[in-house]
């Protein structure tokens, strides 16, 4: 296991922060149609995505993951697609579900688990590229 340089963590981070605004644009698109319920799950999501950005940078000398290199390219790529496409997908479930995968990956990171991180980033690619 490798420890994620100071540089890799702020790069990790910098992906959540751009996660957190995709998911806002998303909730702000979708206004009328959400839910006072669902705002409310997404106002929180919201929250904790951009709390484990600020964590992940507090936590940046002690976060341990399998294969480093693997692991943040495959962040990197699903946060380039959502960024890009998230604010205006019509699917409000699946936008929901990719929140909510988000938020899995962000505690599976600050767990330091690096079998929980690995299955969390299979589990977001995973909602994303699927019809639901």
């Amino acid at each position: 296991m490798t420890e994620l340089t100071s540089r890799e963590a702020n790069d990790l981070a910098n992906q959540f922060l751009a996660l957190a605004q995709s998911v806002g644009d998303f909730r702000y698109h979708h206004w009328n149609e959400l839910s006072k319920a669902r705002h409310q799950e997404l106002a929180s999501q919201h929250r904790s995505i951009l709390n484990y950005g600020q964590d992940i940078l507090a936590e940046s000398t002690v976060l341990v993951m399998e294969d480093v290199s693997k692991s943040l390219t495959s962040i990197k790529e699903v946060t380039s697609q959502i960024k890009s496409t998230l604010g205006s997908l019509a699917d409000i479930q699946k936008g929901i579900n990719i929140t909510a995968a988000i938020v899995t990956l962000g505690a599976a990171i600050i767990s330091r688990n690096p079998f929980a991180v690995g299955g969390a980033i299979d589990g977001l690619v995973g909602i994303w590229k699927s019809g639901k």
